[in-house]
């Protein structure tokens, strides 16, 4: 091939198994917060010929940890269709799953792991409920850490109130029926689902990750919280008792322009590059 990507480490396969002129892999979390072997991590991403970090912040953080890689990892950042995200939102109904009953809907995706702070964001939920806030916090994704949340869900009494929809392969339809997208995060590289759910015009919230201020602009077009489930608390309760201010960053995220596909311009660089590597 002239040019490989792999898009999910580790890469043996990318690295082990396919030929070609240049191979890539992505960055895609802030690894100052990630516990990993240095030295074996260092040996796979050494043999790439690119690395691809989707932000800037996540780049930076990348080279702090792997400084001698800094020379070949470079900034993709996840490719947003507009159009797209949009008719895939109304693609079906969800009123069966998500009723318009009463309740602030509150909607999150992601995998259920230790980044993601499902955990934190339930123990919120509970919190919320017993201050006399009426709440239903729709979960979507899986991953590793579905036993906990689950765990956690049946002491804590939330089976009503915070609920698992499960992986699903069109995600839009149930962000755009929910009142207010959270995203609770430990850590993140850049997430993709806070802005996608700017797209669909969702008031969004997220906490202070170190990397929080490339995702939005705060008090504009979304809302940063402290960390933790207190923050969690306190930021919910904010957009939930002032509608103006919902209201308001919903509008600012619908108008905004957030489609960036010339971002695929920099993989056709890659491409072009890799091919006067194969005349050569």
């Amino acid at each position: 091939y002239d040019i490989a990507l792999g898009f999910f480490g580790p890469y043996d396969y990318l690295l082990n198994h396919i030929n070609a002129a240049k191979k890539v892999g992505w960055v895609h979390t802030d690894y100052t917060k990630e516990q990993v072997d240095i030295n074996y991590e260092l040996k796979n991403w050494e043999q790439l010929n690119y690395i691809s970090a989707v932000s800037l912040e996540c780049r930076n953080s990348f080279i702090s940890v792997f400084p001698s890689l800094a020379g070949k990892v470079l900034v993709i950042e996840n490719i947003l269709d507009v159009q797209f995200i949009r008719e895939q939102a109304n693609a079906f109904d969800v009123k069966s799953e998500i009723p318009n009953n009463g309740p602030v809907r509150i909607c999150s995706v992601g995998r259920f792991c230790e980044a993601k702070a499902f955990d934190e964001a339930a123990l919120a939920c509970r919190k919320l409920i017993d201050i006399g806030y009426l709440i239903n916090w729709y979960i979507i994704g899986y991953g590793p850490d579905e036993s906990l949340l689950r765990r956690i869900i049946k002491e804590n009494h939330l089976g009503n109130y915070f609920i698992i929809l499960g992986k699903k392969e069109n995600p839009y339809p149930y962000m755009k029926a929910c009142d207010i997208y959270a995203q609770p995060s430990r850590y993140e590289g850049k997430a993709v689902t806070v802005r996608e759910a700017q797209i669909l015009g969702k008031p969004v919230l997220i906490t202070n990750f170190p990397t929080a201020k490339s995702q939005l602009e705060n008090g504009v077009d979304g809302h940063i919280c402290e960390m933790g489930i207190n923050g969690i608390v306190e930021g919910l309760k904010l957009l939930i008792d002032n509608s103006d201010f919902r209201e308001n960053l919903a509008r600012t995220a619908m108008r905004n322009d957030y489609g960036n596909q010339q971002e695929i311009n920099k993989i056709y660089e890659l491409i072009k590059l890799s091919k006067r590597a194969i005349r050569k």
